[in-house]
């Protein structure tokens, strides 16, 4: 009787480890330990590196103020991030978390997503609050997150520089992870 390994099967079938690893991604957390085997920065992640893995351009684009960034699949079924070049650098890049949340819990949908900047609230089974929730979550990981806090690092102005993100964001991630104080 022979054995076939996984493994052999997919050299066999053509499909990299890389692809495979990267069907398999559906949570923050599994998304996050991809980046680590795939040599991207996890912290700040890199999220320009973890688009490109996932074969998703990138484009910066100047988009109406109120627009942060569209998610959409082209015509050659090519995935395509585009991110308005006249929001904050922090701005842009949770515009990409955001952006990478669709694509991973939502791209089986729909082929087009805008996201407007003023998104604030929505229940939780909404599509923009589940994007939302996931940049947070990969871009502030609660670890991550709770250490800075134990470790003395508690104003909001120095959290959001340490994550890259803005303090709205980071307000954001505090309150749904439980935390209050001075700003939040």
């Amino acid at each position: 009787m022979a054995i076939i390994r996984r493994k052999n099967l997919r050299a066999r079938s053509g499909i990299s480890q890389v692809d495979s690893d990267r069907d398999l991604v559906d949570t923050p957390e599994k998304l996050l330990s991809f980046a680590g085997r795939n040599s991207i920065e996890p912290y700040p992640l890199d999220v320009e590196g973890l688009a490109d893995k996932f074969d998703i351009t990138i484009n910066l684009e100047s988009l109406e103020n109120d627009l942060s960034g569209i998610l959409y699949k082209d015509d050659a079924g090519k995935w395509i991030i585009v991110v308005n070049q006249l929001h904050h650098e922090n701005r842009r890049r949770y515009t990409i978390a955001h952006e990478l949340g669709h694509y991973i819990l939502h791209r089986h949908l729909k082929d087009r997503f805008e996201d407007e900047i003023f998104f604030r609230g929505g229940k939780p089974l909404n599509e923009e609050y589940q994007a939302n929730e996931f940049a947070n979550c990969i871009l502030m990981p609660e670890q991550k997150f709770r250490q800075f806090i134990k470790d003395g690092v508690n104003t909001i102005e120095t959290l959001a520089s340490e994550f890259h993100v803005s303090t709205i964001a980071l307000r954001i991630r505090a309150k749904n992870l439980g935390m209050s104080g001075h700003g939040l």
